[in-house]
């Protein structure tokens, strides 16, 4: 995610390499609530929230906390080289910061999960306390991350990071409706949010190989020879 486009010294580029390849891993296990598809949850994928699915007592609850890990791992992890690739204005360190922080959150949402408050079937209660905070630390981060990278990024980059910040907002309108729904598609909404904040991760990646390009120097033409004038 960030700026600069120097030609690449060795060293920088496996940095690069490194930064890119963590984004990678944690944007595939942010995903981890697909598993959702192959494997028995007994919750709706339409009306409760990702987070849910690695409630306490939930089945396969473990495997979820686990992809949080992960994610929260390789976010954490791929901050301080992230750090030395960013552009020295502030909304470049912003972007490495809101990259540590998100990972920090996952990590807790990891090591702190929610409980599955009775419910009907096919649904979990609404998660309080500190589960309750961490769902909106991460919901915050999902719009103010796309919205920084947007106000910095250039050309087709700014572009694909706006689209993620439209489908972003538009799956916040949804899930801040949900109160006047009964909760209606707010799983849905949430695991967009979820979708888009991968896609910048992965956009990010890319943006940070692209960094080291080395574009061919451009060719300078010979200068014109001067005819001399002939002595009078």
């Amino acid at each position: 995610m960030l700026s600069g486009l120097h030609p690449a010294a060795p060293p920088l580029s496996a940095v690069r390499r490194l930064t890119a390849a963590l984004l990678l891993v944690g944007a595939v296990a942010h995903l981890g609530f697909l598993t959702q598809l192959v494997v028995d949850t007994a919750l709706s994928p339409w009306h409760t929230l990702p987070s849910q699915l690695a409630a306490v007592g939930q089945p396969s609850g473990v495997v979820f906390r686990v992809a949080d890990g992960i994610a929260g791992g390789a976010f954490v992890l791929a901050s301080p080289p992230l750090l030395r690739l960013a552009p020295v204005h502030w909304l470049g360190r912003l972007t490495v910061g809101l990259v540590f922080a998100f990972g920090v959150i996952l990590l807790l949402r990891a090591a702190v999960p929610t409980e599955c408050v009775p419910a009907p079937p096919g649904l979990c209660g609404e998660p309080t306390g500190l589960s309750r905070m961490v769902g909106l630390s991460v919901g915050l981060q999902y719009l103010v991350g796309p919205a920084v990278v947007t106000a910095w990024w250039h050309s087709r980059w700014r572009l694909a990071a706006g689209s993620v910040l439209l489908v972003q907002f538009t799956a916040l309108t949804v899930v801040a409706s949900a109160g006047m729904t009964d909760g209606q598609f707010l799983g849905l909404a949430v695991r967009v949010q979820a979708v888009g904040a991968s896609v910048l991760f992965v956009l990010g990646a890319a943006y940070v190989l692209t960094m080291g390009a080395v574009r061919p120097p451009a060719r300078q033409r010979p200068p014109r020879e001067r005819s001399a004038s002939c002595p009078g």
